[in-house]
């Protein structure tokens, strides 16, 4: 074919496409929808970071730069809620991330006689935070508790795990691992179905133990969906603790249990300081966006996706 025949056969060069503005109004209720309830939050709460105000409609909101920052880093609530952030997510993570490994391979391997452990760990996850928050409230309390009335009949007194300072962490974080142990545990099973019992069978008729089973298949292949549990977890284990530090013990004692989202909520409707509570909330924000972009960097090369 000639050069001129190619070029007749090419179509015009239309120096004004048509925008095709369909997809963009399918988007536009998404759009709307995470600029209301997203995107304005954010920018709001950082003006409101910069301000002082006490919730009161009729007061004058002042411009005070950042001198709120300033406060919160310095004060020794701030210190106590990242040490206990901190603390609470180091061990968070063998609790909620590690430990569901092992007894989802069991409830995988046992194939359909494991559903009935399936039911018995998620159950948990069905109930209300608040319902399970007040129950272990009456499990735990010191006066009257399930566990002083059960101790107490053999003469022993139970310990007052919720009021003191160096146990009060400790049986939050039990509490949470316990309310979401199962959830996690169904996300492995999710992940092991992905994995041919083929590959298994193979292993074992060339001699691999259960032990190197796991270590060098089963392990490497829930890679994604632990990075994916690691993840989740860092980012909503706060959020998870905020209703059973709550009810139970109000971030005492002496600050034993509060952390920085719970942090927030005291600045903001406990104190009344909008702005401190604003700039708390800014300091949490920038903490679990830190925290994130650091998982996906460095745990991202050790993740085999195929």
């Amino acid at each position: 074919m000639r050069e001129s025949d190619l070029a007749a056969a090419k179509p015009p060069l239309r120096l004004h496409q048509r925008v095709e503005w369909a997809p963009y109004l399918y988007l536009t209720p998404l759009i709307l929808f995470l600029g209301l309830f997203t995107f304005w939050p954010l920018i709001h709460t950082a003006y409101l970071s910069v301000t002082a105000w006490n919730l009161n409609p009729d007061a004058p909101i002042r411009f005070v730069g950042a001198a709120n920052f300033e406060d919160v880093i310095d004060s020794d609530l701030f210190l106590a809620a990242m040490r206990n952030t901190v603390l609470t997510i180091v061990v968070a993570i063998p609790l909620k991330v590690l430990l569901p490994i092992p007894f989802a391979v069991f409830i995988w391997s046992m194939g359909r006689r494991g559903e009935i452990y399936r039911t018995i760990f998620f159950l948990p996850t069905l109930t209300s935070f608040v319902a399970v928050s007040v129950a272990w409230l009456w499990i735990l309390s010191p006066l009257g508790g399930y566990l002083d009335l059960l101790m107490s009949g053999v003469g022993i007194r139970f310990p007052p795990l919720l009021t003191r300072a160096d146990t009060a962490l400790g049986a939050i974080i039990g509490i949470s691992t316990w309310k979401v142990f199962g959830f996690h545990v169904l996300l492995y099973l999710a992940g092991l179905t992905r994995i041919p019992h083929r590959l298994i069978d193979a292993m074992r008729i060339d001699g691999a133990s259960d032990g190197v089973i796991l270590r060098r298949l089963i392990w490497p292949m829930l890679g994604p969906t632990t990075l994916l549990v690691l993840v989740s977890t860092i980012i909503f284990t706060m959020q998870q603790v905020f209703t059973p530090i709550d009810i139970l013990t109000k971030g005492g004692p002496s600050n034993a249990t509060t952390n920085l989202f719970y942090m927030t909520y005291q600045y903001t409707f406990l104190n009344f300081s909008v702005g401190h509570g604003a700039a708390a909330t800014v300091i949490l924000f920038c903490f679990l966006i830190l925290v994130s972009l650091l998982n996906y960097r460095v745990l991202n090369r050790f993740v085999h996706y195929r």
